[in-house]
């Protein structure tokens, strides 16, 4: 048989389209079928054996997927389908954990974020380093189903029966999806309490380093802005003879794709259509209700992301440098850390096709390419590392009224020193000049300490 090699998209990105990788997965598990009907079963299997070759790799990754996926369904699509989405969403929580682990160093951080309705919390550090946590939170989410799943939003309840498949498996799935979802947006809550925090102790340094305030993360409301779009049809779906059931479902399903959050369609975010060789407008909608939801949490990171960057320089300052590594963590670097494969080969020959429905980057007036980031631009941006300019040490300036011995600081330096160390540690700005406070009191680390009293800020409160 002919040696084929599939090379795996790695999207450096920090805001990744799943469509790529689901459609490529799509291709190889159909490739599957073909063979056995082609009378070619032990090619069929081999491609099974590296499907679970890959799995076995992955571990404990992706963390909210069981193994098997479904307890009594057998969907290959669609259960690579709902690894790809998890593998994404829980990249955008492993950031975050990382955030929180890093600030710990300095302000005592609680890991536990609370997911409400359920009255229960999770630790994301433990959930990504201990396999048997997560089986043990999961558990309960499987033998008490029926007591969750009600509790779940609309906007989680795709395989409900309303588009044409009720399921229990996928109900479970929903279940944890949602609570993913919940950990994003407490972890990103948290973390901006903190920098708010932080900001608020350290106002002098701020404003001696013209560093910009924190976004103000706008709520998108993503799960009202679908429930005001297709909320009628999916009640008239319900309501509906059987013969028209199939033209309401259609109709619910290209509502979604007009929408835009935040200047991106459904596609954008998506990066187009997979090819499907199981067909359902039940998985349709889920893809769609999915890809937008998460985009909802998605976002506000990326934008807390990319002040952090433009104030790389104070974590520094603070013992926080390691910070600056995480801020352009790509969803690439993640896969390469986690084990997935840049490649995958089989001996048959296998063309992929790609996407269907590709969306057309936007134009300006003269029909150029907005970029991604500028006004009116579809593609989603990202950040790259900025390297930060190092001040000579021979040209720092130190001040004469310093009775103690001190290590100093450079404000603007890739020197990192914590605050929670033994050394009295005197502030500078960029210029070498000596930070003072509002009244004139020469700042060191020993007159500028700060308290975690009030950390647990949560995104509803922003």
């Amino acid at each position: 048989m002919t040696q084929n090699t599939i090379t795996i998209p790695c999207e450096a990105s920090l805001l990744p389209k799943p469509g790529d990788l689901t459609n490529i997965f799509n291709q190889i598990i159909n490739s599957i079928a073909i063979l056995e009907l082609q009378g070619l079963p032990d090619e069929a299997q081999k491609i099974r054996d590296i499907l679970d070759n890959i799995k076995d790799t992955l571990g404990n990754y992706p963390i909210s997927i069981s193994d098997p996926v479904f307890a009594t369904l057998e969907i290959p699509e669609v259960e690579w389908e709902k690894r790809i989405n998890a593998m994404i969403e829980e990249y955008h929580l492993f950031v975050q954990a990382k955030f929180l682990e890093i600030i710990n160093s300095v302000l005592p951080v609680s890991f536990a974020i609370p997911v409400p309705p359920f009255g229960i919390s999770v630790d994301i550090v433990r959930l990504f380093s201990e396999p048997e946590y997560k089986s043990t939170i999961k558990s309960q989410f499987i033998d008490e189903l029926e007591t969750f799943y009600p509790m779940l939003p609309d906007i989680y309840k795709s395989f409900d029966g309303t588009y044409g498949i009720e399921s229990p498996d996928m109900k479970a799935e929903a279940i944890w999806e949602y609570v993913i979802t919940q950990l994003n947006k407490g972890a990103l809550g948290i973390i901006y309490g903190l920098f708010g925090d932080l900001i608020s102790k350290f106002d002098t340094i701020w404003e001696a380093l013209g560093l910009p305030s924190l976004p103000i993360l706008t709520e998108l409301n993503v799960e009202g802005l679908i429930n005001s779009t297709i909320e009628s049809l999916e009640e008239q779906i319900k309501s509906a003879p059987d013969d028209m059931k199939e033209e309401l479902r259609r109709q619910a399903i290209e509502q979604l794709e007009s929408l835009n959050i935040a200047g991106f369609s459904v596609l954008d975010l998506i990066g187009g259509e997979p090819n499907d060789f199981v067909e359902s407008l039940e998985r349709k909608m889920d893809r769609f209700k999915r890809r937008l939801k998460n985009f909802g949490e998605e976002w506000p990171k990326y934008l807390i992301q990319e002040w952090m960057q433009k104030v790389q320089k104070f974590f520094n300052a603070i013992g926080l440098g390691a910070l600056i590594e995480w801020i352009t963590f790509t969803f690439c670097d993640f896969l390469k850390l986690i084990g997935f494969p840049a490649a995958i080969s089989i001996t048959n020959t296998l063309d992929i096709i790609g996407l269907k429905n590709v969306p057309s980057a936007s134009l300006d007036e003269n029909g150029n390419i907005i970029p991604a980031g500028e006004a009116g631009s579809n593609i989603l941006p990202t950040l790259t590392p900025i390297a930060i300019d190092i001040i000579d040490p021979g040209d720092v300036v130190i001040p004469d009224d310093t009775a103690d011995p001190v290590e100093t600081v450079i404000i603007d330096t890739i020197s990192s020193n914590t605050l929670n160390g033994n050394m009295n540690t005197v502030l500078l700005d960029s210029e070498g000049k000596h930070l003072l406070d509002s009244n004139g009191i020469p700042l060191t680390t020993d007159n500028m300490t700060f308290s975690s009293a009030v950390i647990n800020t949560k995104l509803g409160d922003i």
